[in-house]
């Protein structure tokens, strides 16, 4: 699908707030010019939020007058207010939000479709963009989710503990485990407490992975379906899975910046109200 060169000169600030990690970047056009990636803090203000990405732009080359566009995805309702306000102060621009209500006509095959959380959307809608009419994301984080495109929309899908949120369950509940680094252990069998989890944590989620995926294909009724990786696992996931082809850590931002461009609807705020 080609760009216009005018869209291609756009620059764009966009926002994915996760349940452990808040991913910001900036696009000129398509393409990722700077990006950050902080901790997730539930309870802040847009003052907070403020101060915090106003320092990231600051050390930025590019300046907050060239933003034309800015883009907001959140998991966590109790942020949506702080980040809008504080993105609209800063940025002087209005804020676009994904929800299935602002999703660029992307048909959702859920009942109530606003229960569907607006980062899942955002993968979709990205490859949607992109000309894909079938696939699966697998996005890695806190929690482990399985979205599936079918014939252009959201279709459904999965979500499981992710693997730092199975390595917390784990050592909580277990007196004599303790948390450890998650890196891939040299053996399966492994010969001491630390990488018997470490094999376990891992292997044990590649697994779970590659069966969903197998049962994922078999329920859409397509044996080719293409398989795409993202969110903080996934750049450490892709080297040891057969089942996924592509690795993509800005597919979910690339969907906001998508509704951001195109979004039917900023989001308006009272300004007497306080966070």
């Amino acid at each position: 699908m080609k760009k216009s060169s005018k869209n291609s000169e756009k620059f764009s600030f966009v926002v994915d707030v996760g349940n452990s990690h808040t991913v910001l970047g900036i696009f000129k056009g398509d393409k990722v010019v700077d990006h950050w990636r902080l901790t997730t803090r539930k309870e802040t203000t847009s003052d907070e939020v403020m101060n915090r990405i106003g320092g990231l732009i600051r050390f930025s080359e590019i300046k907050p007058s060239v933003i034309t566009h800015v883009g907001l995805s959140t998991v966590v309702p109790v942020l949506e207010r702080p980040w809008i306000k504080a993105l609209q102060t800063l940025l002087k621009r209005p804020v676009q939000v994904v929800s299935s209500k602002n999703c660029l006509d992307c048909p959702i095959a859920y009942p109530n479709p606003a229960t569907l959380g607006s980062d899942r959307l955002c993968n979709v809608i990205a490859l949607r963009d992109r000309g894909y009419k079938d696939a699966i994301v697998v996005d890695m984080g806190t929690a482990t989710t399985f979205d599936v495109m079918k014939d252009g929309g959201f279709a459904g899908g999965i979500i499981i503990p992710g693997i730092s949120a199975s390595l917390d369950v784990l050592t909580e509940k277990a007196a004599r485990l303790m948390p450890v680094s998650i890196e891939w252990p040299d053996h399966v069998i492994a010969n001491n407490t630390d990488d018997a989890i470490r094999a376990g944590l891992l292997y044990g989620f590649m697994a779970e992975l590659e069966t969903l995926v197998e049962k994922i294909k078999a329920e859409m009724g397509r044996k080719k379906v293409p398989v795409f990786a993202t969110g903080g696992w996934g750049r450490m996931v892709m080297g040891h899975s057969k089942v996924i082809d592509t690795y993509d850590p800005y597919l979910t931002l690339n969907g906001v910046r998508l509704v951001a461009l195109r979004g039917n609807g900023a989001a308006e705020l009272e300004r007497d109200s306080d966070d």
